[in-house]
């Protein structure tokens, strides 16, 4: 886990302890846990007023994929972090509500390629490891289902919004297998790290789509 997710996390840990143990006998504390497109994560979430509540989560997550870009298609991990806090606005009493907030992001792809790749203007046999890489505060705005102050103990959620990511920090590295191609293939690279950051430069946003549940205590 990075610097600055630990740091989010401790954050959340600091705010949401004393209002576990402060707001949980007045009725206006729950937890829960929820899967999405951020991770798998746990979220805490308490009454602020009648129609506003403030939810508090942390999402992780690692799965292996395969991303094709400027026609390389690489072979690695995605790895999710992300630690959040939302003021959930429900306007009219029910489960409809409308969420803004943010999250401390730090999700990254890592990935590898090797053989007869296209890189830059020339192809090469070659090996180009590469990272991609969001980090830092992301402002959010989202919809959803779900009021875990309302009704019965047990309640449940569907969030769909997008978090303001801001262009990703892009990487890359490579090696020529021909020693004699190395000046070329130097040039060649640059060209393919710019290449990649353009075509990744529009990857500002990110979808959130979640489902969940809560318990109330």
């Amino acid at each position: 886990m990075n610097r600055s997710c630990r740091r989010a996390g401790a954050i959340l840990a600091a705010v949401l302890l004393p209002l576990v143990t402060g707001t949980a006998v007045a009725d206006s504390f729950a937890v829960g846990a929820k899967v999405g497109t951020t991770g798998l994560g746990i979220e805490a979430t308490w009454r602020l007023t009648d129609s506003v509540n403030l939810r508090g989560g942390y999402y992780a997550f690692d799965y292996g994929t395969d991303v094709e870009e400027t026609g390389v298609e690489y072979a690695g991990d995605l790895r999710l972090r992300n630690a959040a806090l939302f003021a959930d606005w429900h306007p009219f009493g029910g489960a409809f509500r409308l969420s803004a907030g943010g999250a401390q992001s730090g999700n990254e792809f890592k990935g590898s390629a090797e053989g007869e790749l296209d890189v830059g203007e020339n192809t090469y046999d070659s090996q180009l490891q590469a990272k991609v890489g969001w980090s830092g505060f992301a402002p959010y705005l989202g919809l959803g289902l779900g009021n875990a102050m309302r009704g019965g103990r047990l309640s449940f959620s569907f969030d769909l919004g997008v978090m303001f990511t801001g262009s990703p920090e892009v990487r890359l590295d490579g090696l020529v297998n021909d020693p004699t191609q190395q000046a070329a293939f130097a040039e060649d690279l640059a060209r393919e790290r710019a290449n990649l950051e353009d075509e990744l430069s529009d990857a500002k946003y990110y979808p959130v789509v979640s489902v969940g549940f809560a318990y109330r205590f």
